[in-house]
Protein backbone atom coordinates (compact mmCIF):
# COMPACT_ATOMS: atom_id res chain seq x y z
CA UNK A 1 0.00 0.00 0.00
CA UNK A 2 1.20 3.00 -0.92
CA UNK A 3 1.61 5.90 1.44
CA UNK A 4 -1.01 7.84 -0.73
CA UNK A 5 -3.93 5.26 0.27
CA UNK A 6 -3.02 4.86 3.90
CA UNK A 7 -3.39 8.36 4.50
CA UNK A 8 -6.81 8.20 2.86
CA UNK A 9 -7.66 5.31 3.98
CA UNK A 10 -6.89 6.71 7.87
CA UNK A 11 -7.79 10.09 7.34
CA UNK A 12 -11.62 9.89 8.52
CA UNK A 13 -11.47 7.68 11.07
CA UNK A 14 -8.61 9.50 13.20
CA UNK A 15 -10.80 12.20 12.74
CA UNK A 16 -13.76 10.85 14.05
CA UNK A 17 -11.91 9.31 16.40
CA UNK A 18 -10.28 12.64 17.48
CA UNK A 19 -14.00 14.27 17.69
CA UNK A 20 -15.11 12.10 19.57
CA UNK A 21 -12.13 11.74 22.58
CA UNK A 22 -12.84 15.95 22.32
CA UNK A 23 -16.16 16.05 23.16
CA UNK A 24 -15.92 13.30 25.67
CA UNK A 25 -13.14 15.59 27.82
CA UNK A 26 -15.06 18.77 27.20
CA UNK A 27 -18.08 17.31 29.67
CA UNK A 28 -15.58 15.26 31.63
CA UNK A 29 -12.48 17.02 32.56
CA UNK A 30 -13.25 20.46 34.38
CA UNK A 31 -9.75 21.13 33.90
CA UNK A 32 -10.85 21.29 29.92
CA UNK A 33 -14.20 22.21 30.09
CA UNK A 34 -15.25 26.01 30.17
CA UNK A 35 -16.54 27.12 33.72
CA UNK A 36 -19.37 28.79 34.38
CA UNK A 37 -20.46 30.91 36.96
CA UNK A 38 -23.74 32.60 37.50
CA UNK A 39 -25.92 34.60 39.37
CA UNK A 40 -28.92 36.84 39.10
CA UNK A 41 -26.82 40.35 37.23
CA UNK A 42 -24.15 37.92 35.56
CA UNK A 43 -23.16 35.04 33.72
CA UNK A 44 -19.80 34.04 33.36
CA UNK A 45 -17.67 31.45 31.08
CA UNK A 46 -14.05 30.93 31.91
CA UNK A 47 -12.39 29.27 29.39
CA UNK A 48 -8.03 27.41 29.05
CA UNK A 49 -8.22 26.76 32.22
CA UNK A 50 -5.77 24.27 31.99
CA UNK A 51 -3.57 25.97 30.68
CA UNK A 52 -2.36 26.92 34.41
CA UNK A 53 0.64 25.05 35.18
CA UNK A 54 -0.16 25.48 38.90
CA UNK A 55 2.53 28.19 39.51
CA UNK A 56 0.81 31.50 40.16
CA UNK A 57 0.40 34.27 38.26
CA UNK A 58 0.36 32.29 35.07
CA UNK A 59 -1.99 30.75 33.00
CA UNK A 60 -3.99 32.02 29.52
CA UNK A 61 -7.41 32.11 30.52
CA UNK A 62 -10.31 33.49 28.73
CA UNK A 63 -13.39 35.65 30.12
CA UNK A 64 -16.35 35.67 28.90
CA UNK A 65 -18.95 37.92 30.86
CA UNK A 66 -22.43 38.95 30.22
CA UNK A 67 -25.15 40.91 31.99
CA UNK A 68 -28.57 40.32 32.03
CA UNK A 69 -29.20 42.59 28.73
CA UNK A 70 -26.89 40.46 26.88
CA UNK A 71 -24.06 42.84 27.51
CA UNK A 72 -20.63 41.11 27.29
CA UNK A 73 -16.95 41.63 27.33
CA UNK A 74 -14.51 39.07 26.22
CA UNK A 75 -11.00 38.78 27.70
CA UNK A 76 -7.87 36.78 27.38
CA UNK A 77 -4.48 36.13 28.78
CA UNK A 78 -5.94 35.79 32.42
CA UNK A 79 -3.53 34.14 34.88
CA UNK A 80 -4.45 32.67 38.12
CA UNK A 81 -3.26 32.83 41.76
CA UNK A 82 -4.19 30.98 44.85
CA UNK A 83 -3.34 31.73 48.08
CA UNK A 84 -4.23 31.69 51.60
CA UNK A 85 -7.36 29.49 51.03
CA UNK A 86 -8.78 31.75 47.69
CA UNK A 87 -8.26 31.14 43.75
CA UNK A 88 -8.19 34.65 41.62
CA UNK A 89 -8.67 34.76 38.17
CA UNK A 90 -7.62 37.66 36.83
CA UNK A 91 -7.49 39.67 33.15
CA UNK A 92 -6.49 43.05 32.20
CA UNK A 93 -8.51 45.40 29.50
CA UNK A 94 -6.59 48.87 29.13
CA UNK A 95 -7.75 50.27 32.81
CA UNK A 96 -10.10 47.82 33.96
CA UNK A 97 -9.50 45.11 35.80
CA UNK A 98 -11.41 41.62 35.80
CA UNK A 99 -11.35 39.61 39.02
CA UNK A 100 -13.09 36.31 39.70
CA UNK A 101 -11.88 35.52 43.11
CA UNK A 102 -13.47 31.63 44.64
CA UNK A 103 -12.74 30.09 47.90
CA UNK A 104 -11.00 26.68 47.37
CA UNK A 105 -13.31 24.01 49.99
CA UNK A 106 -13.59 20.24 50.08
CA UNK A 107 -16.62 19.77 48.20
CA UNK A 108 -16.01 23.31 45.89
CA UNK A 109 -19.92 24.73 46.68
CA UNK A 110 -18.35 27.99 48.23
CA UNK A 111 -20.04 31.31 45.97
CA UNK A 112 -17.28 32.81 44.02
CA UNK A 113 -17.46 36.97 43.41
CA UNK A 114 -16.46 39.17 40.56
CA UNK A 115 -14.86 42.40 40.63
CA UNK A 116 -14.45 45.00 37.72
CA UNK A 117 -12.04 48.34 39.08
CA UNK A 118 -11.50 51.17 36.90
CA UNK A 119 -8.11 51.90 37.90
CA UNK A 120 -8.07 51.72 41.74
CA UNK A 121 -11.91 52.14 42.13
CA UNK A 122 -14.22 49.00 42.40
CA UNK A 123 -16.59 49.98 39.85
CA UNK A 124 -18.86 46.02 40.01
CA UNK A 125 -18.88 44.06 42.68
CA UNK A 126 -21.47 41.00 42.25
CA UNK A 127 -20.82 38.10 44.90
CA UNK A 128 -22.99 34.81 44.76
CA UNK A 129 -21.95 33.63 41.68
CA UNK A 130 -22.18 30.35 41.14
Amino acid sequence: MNLTNFTNKCLIPAIALTSIASSFFAFTSPTLANTVFRNAQWRINIGNEDSWNGVNGTGNLTYRGCDTRNRCVSLTNGKISCRDGVCTRAWRNGEYTYVVSSPITENGSASSTLIVRRGDRVIVRSTGLR
